[in-house]
């Protein structure tokens, strides 16, 4: 399903958002509360945030709205004693309603952040591979970088793309195993996660080199050829990507031959820990340098 706005603006709809999110703030910060004015502005915030989503999210909107922790009290929901209400257990428990609440919309409004058809409704995505979903993931956590924990399932779900049963914890399982990834649960089912630096580094690195990808240089372009060729030959990609992909900005800065030795450098690295072996390190060093180099003859 392609999620789209109605009636309203990307920026606009966010902003509204972002406002009741900061008015609930306000609220839980509040001093000499009264419980009966705490309890209706509680529920009028947390109804004005549903309506938000429901007057302006289409075609269907429930799934989202699940996501909310909600739930309205009324002065009568509470405990009376022989004194009347109960008033400070009853305050707290108002405030631990509304601040969990908070949080939800928090989680909300980052998953809806990333939904790519919030923003452009002909944004057509081309998820070809498990390479490209990963990718996907990891840049839609690296957007939401913080403390909060997003579901890959949702992520997927709310983008369109399709997904087999429990492959999210599966890619929350692979990411987390090349450090890219922290996850909640790391012995259940969740597929909870968060970017990690390493994660985010990485994210980052692949999409400037996406962005410059037509003002390649020729070097460029034989990197792009080489880590295709290695991660085809079923090599690790993390690896020879972050290794290799290292000297793609170095390039410009070093001189040719202080550039070579460092390639060389790694090359040796990467067959000493094999990853690669020494003969496909030295035709690498011999694609890109157009120099003969027998690797530890």
């Amino acid at each position: 399903m392609n999620y789209n706005l109605k009636e309203i603006s990307h920026f606009d709809f966010f902003k509204i958002l972002e406002k009741y999110e900061n008015e609930i703030e306000i609220l839980l910060e509040s001093e000499n509360t009264i419980l009966t004015k705490f309890i209706a502005e509680s529920d009028d915030l947390i109804e004005k945030s549903e309506l938000h989503i429901s007057n302006h999210i289409i075609p269907d909107n429930d799934i989202i709205l699940e996501l909310f922790d909600k739930q309205y009290n009324s002065i009568f929901d509470h405990v009376y004693s022989i004194y009347g209400i109960e008033k400070e257990p009853e305050i707290k428990k108002e405030i631990e309603r509304l601040n969990r609440f908070k949080k939800s919309l928090k989680l909300t409004i980052g998953y809806l952040s990333i939904i790519e058809t919030l923003f452009d409704s002909q944004k057509l995505l081309i998820i070809e591979t498990i390479s490209d979903k990963n990718d996907f993931v990891l840049s839609k956590l690296n957007s939401l970088f913080g403390d909060e924990m997003y579901s890959i399932e949702r992520i997927l779900e709310f983008n369109n793309i399709k997904y087999r049963d429990k492959e999210s914890r599966e890619i929350a399982e692979d990411l987390h195993s090349r450090g890219y990834v922290i996850l909640k649960d790391k012995y259940g089912d969740s597929d909870k996660v968060k970017i990690s630096v390493k994660g985010a580094s990485y994210i980052e690195r692949k999409n400037k080199r996406s962005k410059n990808n037509k003002t390649k240089s020729d070097l460029d372009k034989k990197i792009d050829n080489i880590i295709e060729h290695l991660i085809n030959l079923g090599h690790g990609q993390e690896i020879i990507f972050n290794e290799i992909d290292e000297l793609r900005e170095l390039q410009y800065n070093l001189p040719k031959k202080t550039w070579a030795q460092l390639l060389k450098g790694k090359l040796i690295d990467l067959a000493l820990s094999k990853v690669i072996s020494t003969e496909t390190a030295s035709s690498v060093y011999e694609y890109l340098v157009n120099s003969n180099f027998q690797l530890l003859k």
